[in-house]
């Protein structure tokens, strides 16, 4: 069975989505053009559109010019190109191409040197970004055993027949998780202000609209379990903090995921709600659109260039 780890977080992640390149579960997988495929699709507005045309007044992209749309992320992201594409050219009354950039297993660094690189062009023409990563490599930095130790221990539960260790269920889990610090997730922040930084750099001056999300969280009864839920997800919302405030020092919208998945106490479980995937780690169907009505109940509103 293929798990694609977190180790965000958040951006979601914040979650740290996944160090692998497909979910077990057939509702979390998407075809092969969602997932860093190039291919536009475009999306038009409708005839219910025109009372909503005043949105498009007060946004100054060029003049009966499609607006573009990039969703550049790792697999938090899959399926939600098309469907934020859509409400955005509801809202908008324009013609919105979509560039599907969602590849499962990215980290932020990969996302950070295709900015410069190979996506340069494309971010350069792109109206409205949606962005996030995983922080990859740079969960060694942290102290351990940390989120993904988090995650490790969730195999106990969801995969006993391959785990190996001395956990006895009905026993507490040990190690007990560290929770790490805002200050410990710098790592992660600093490549964060870079790929702001780099966008910011390749729009030139243009208006852009940029969006960026946490990542909800399926692992509540995992961890209730194995006595680590209060560890687990503290440092679950570290990581949504420092998404947040990296969005809000750089001219970026964060939207909250896990407030809507999970509750701002984490009192709703996603997956109760019929929002997650079986692998517990992506939304469903029905849970990519209320992300991508998230983002849209957002606004549409152009970003500042931070100084």
């Amino acid at each position: 069975v293929m798990r694609c780890r977190i180790v965000l977080l958040v951006v979601s992640g914040a979650v740290m989505l996944a160090s692998c390149a497909g979910p077990s579960s057939t509702d979390s997988t998407e075809p092969s053009s969602a997932t860093g495929s190039s291919t536009t699709r475009v999306a038009s507005p409708t005839a219910t559109t025109a009372p909503q045309q005043a949105v498009s007044d007060g946004v100054p992209f060029p003049a009966d010019e499609p607006v573009d749309l990039l969703v550049l992320t790792d697999s938090s992201g899959w399926g939600l190109a098309e469907r934020y594409g859509s409400l955005a050219a509801e809202a908008l009354g324009r013609e919105i191409r979509v560039h599907d950039r969602a590849e499962g297993g990215t980290p932020i660094t990969d996302i950070l040197d295709w900015l410069q690189t190979s996506l340069a062009d494309e971010v350069a023409e792109a109206e409205i970004i949606v962005i996030y990563g995983f922080p990859g490599d740079l969960e060694y930095d942290m102290p351990e055993p940390y989120l993904m130790g988090c995650f490790e221990a969730s195999d106990a539960v969801l995969v006993p027949e391959e785990y190996e260790g001395d956990w006895v269920p009905g026993t507490p889990w040990e190690p007990t998780p560290v929770v790490a610090r805002v200050e410990d997730w710098q790592p992660y922040r600093d490549v964060l202000d870079q790929v702001y930084e780099e966008i910011w750099k390749l729009r030139a001056g243009q208006p852009t609209i940029i969006r960026t999300y946490d990542v909800p969280l399926g692992f509540l009864d995992p961890w209730r379990q194995l006595g680590i839920e209060p560890e687990c997800t503290a440092n679950w919302e570290v990581q949504a903090q420092v998404i947040r405030e990296a969005a809000e020092a750089n001219g970026a919208g964060f939207v909250s995921v896990i407030d809507a998945f999970n509750g701002p106490h984490y009192e709703d479980d996603p997956i109760e709600k019929g929002w997650m995937a079986d692998d517990l780690m992506h939304a469903n169907d029905e849970g990519r659109d209320i992300v991508a009505e998230l983002l849209a109940a957002y606004g549409f509103e152009v970003g500042e260039v931070p100084r």
